[in-house]
């Protein structure tokens, strides 16, 4: 128990230190963590909702569900994949289990998600949508998968770029693909259905269209999907933190 309560405290101290060296400087400082995504939908829901889907009455909400939940994926998996590198020289002072790392760069990420979900909720009480107590739970599953699949995702880079430092900008560039293979500003069913197949093999995919479903059509998605993206979900996070502790035994060196 104390020791979980270490690292509980462990994680809370760098995700502060994390917190002031960011906006150490900025004017604005925290308010970018709702600039950034509210600059962005303002542009494309300003253009796709007059020129492309008009006679889609929700398609300002459904957008603004697929941002909000796409800067949490990757921002995340962004300061996840760098937080070992960021971290080095208290990794070379003292020693600190790679996973607190990781956690704790991340959770400045959770922290403006849970800001940008209270825009979110503004928004679809404006447009009179009010999910009940069983949607939201479903959409809290799709949070912490993301989460989870985040994590997963830097367990297993945040080793790899400190090797292959080159695989910041590779991730930029995925990053973009991932956003438009992704049902943020279309729908999923104004595509081909083969094309929809291969959207799926893009996880952000189904938990950003099934997170539409729950919030916004207050329906549930088909739950088998779901159970098999578990199911795919749970090993590879193991893998990921086996891959973690593996890499972790010269990294220091590499450092």
């Amino acid at each position: 128990m104390k020791k979980q309560l270490h690292y509980r405290e462990a994680i809370w101290m760098l995700a502060k230190t994390d917190l002031k060296m960011r906006y150490q400087g900025s004017w604005l400082g925290a308010i970018w963590v709702f600039l950034k995504p509210f600059c962005l939908f303002l542009v494309l829901n300003f253009v796709f909702s007059n020129l492309f889907f008009k006679d889609n009455p929700t398609y300002t909400i459904r957008l603004l569900v697929g941002l909000i939940l796409w800067f949490f994926f990757a921002e995340a998996t962004t300061v996840g994949m760098n937080s070992l590198l960021s971290k080095s020289e208290i990794l070379k002072k003292i020693y600190v289990p790679k996973w607190i790392i990781i956690i704790s760069a991340t959770v400045h990420s959770a922290l403006a998600f849970g800001f940008n979900l209270i825009i979110l909720f503004i928004f679809l009480f404006a447009y009179n949508i009010f999910p009940n107590l069983l949607h939201i739970a479903m959409f809290t599953v799709y949070v912490f998968l993301i989460y989870g699949i985040s994590l997963s995702f830097s367990f297993l880079a945040a080793p790899l770029i400190v090797r292959f430092r080159d695989l910041n900008q590779i991730w930029e560039v995925l990053l973009q693909v991932l956003f438009y293979a992704s049902p943020i500003i279309y729908p999923i069913t104004a595509v081909p259905l083969k094309v929809q197949t291969l959207l799926y093999i893009n996880p952000m995919t189904l938990l950003i269209e099934h997170s539409k479903v729950v919030l916004i059509d207050n329906g549930i998605a088909r739950l088998d999907h779901l159970l098999i993206f578990i199911a795919i979900f749970v090993p590879f996070l193991l893998g990921c933190l086996w891959y973690l502790k593996f890499a972790s035994k010269n990294l220091i060196e590499n450092i």
